[in-house]
């Protein structure tokens, strides 16, 4: 085995065996969070979401990717070429979009408590399940060109101009405007969500700034809302840093005509790292959802339910 397909093999098991089951491990939790609770903050909602969205990229890019790396190639005809990859576009565009309302919602929660900033939060606690449903919408109208150009690899190895290699399955574009356009409609998308969120960051920065400032705190965040700023400025930056790297590949690839495969591998790579990393992020700054996952997992070795445990009451929301 090459070198290439070794390194290949290494990163994306490593995203595999650490994103699934943190992603399951998220969704099992809010899960459970709304069954003993009726329901969810707004928070939450949207990291339930992201979690299930992220599982999506992982099962639709990163597995073919590391069977592909074993040494399997066919595995997918046409038309599982298009559902996989049309699974992984829409898992990757929920994925910046979703992160971008979480930083928008957020923002909107520390905001000073003027009426204008109440109703706004009213309202949009209220219409996330439409937001969501909204974004889904518009990325599926969007992702168009991952049901028409994906196809199987073909049997003689010969892979034509103007193609995206995947290995496991290619994406064949019809000429070099529809390469350039398409990819340039993608880019756009990202650019602008991206740019939101950094918007959203630079207004939680100041927020928490000036709650740094001002000893008494701020008039229209409690603690709780500034510690689940800090925990989304943290899943923005991850995300901007992944998706400044991903992007210079990109570039590249779309100057290009042939597409070299190890270039392929690290864009895809950068570009599914974000769905391992997010939900170990959000376990890791979501300190009542770490102490429900302790609690969980202590449940399923049998502990005695008597047995009393720290309140959770304190902890901060993410």
């Amino acid at each position: 085995m090459e070198l290439r397909s070794v390194l290949k093999a290494a990163g994306f098991i490593c995203l595999v065996a650490v994103g699934l089951p943190a992603n399951l491990s998220v969704l099992l939790l809010f899960c459970r969070l709304r069954l003993s609770r009726g329901s969810l903050q707004p928070n939450d909602f949207i990291l339930g979401n992201l979690a299930a969205v992220n599982l999506a990229v992982l099962l639709c890019r990163s597995i073919p990717q590391t069977l592909v790396a074993l040494g399997l190639r066919r595995l997918f005809d046409d038309q599982g070429c298009k559902a996989v990859i049309f699974g992984y576009r829409i898992g990757r565009a929920m994925s910046i979009c979703v992160t971008a309302l979480l930083g928008c919602y957020q923002s909107v929660s520390v905001a000073p408590a003027t009426p204008r900033w109440t109703a706004l939060k009213r309202w949009l606690s209220a219409h996330l399940p439409y937001a969501i449903i909204l974004l889904y919408g518009l990325n599926i109208f969007d992702c168009y060109g991952a049901i028409v150009y994906p196809q199987a690899p073909p049997t003689n190895g010969s892979i034509p101009e103007f193609t995206l290699n995947l290995e496991f399955c290619i994406v064949v574009f019809p000429g070099s405007q529809a390469y350039v356009v398409n990819g340039m409609i993608y880019t756009l998308r990202d650019v602008i969500f991206v740019v939101v969120m950094v918007l959203a960051a630079v207004y939680m920065l100041l927020v928490l700034y000036r709650h740094r400032q001002q000893v008494k705190g701020l008039r229209g965040a409690s603690r709780a809302s500034v510690g689940a700023s800090q925990a989304v400025l943290v899943l923005v930056c991850t995300y901007v840093a992944l998706f400044g790297l991903e992007n210079v590949l990109w570039g590249y690839t779309l100057s290009v005509s042939r597409v070299l495969p190890a270039v392929s591998d690290a864009r895809v790579f950068f570009a599914s790292c974000y769905s391992a990393l997010c939900p170990v992020l959000i376990i890791a700054t979501n300190r009542r959802l770490a102490g429900n996952f302790r609690c969980f997992t202590h449940d399923k070795k049998g502990e005695d339910p008597s047995t009393p445990r720290e309140s959770n009451t304190s902890h901060v929301k993410a």
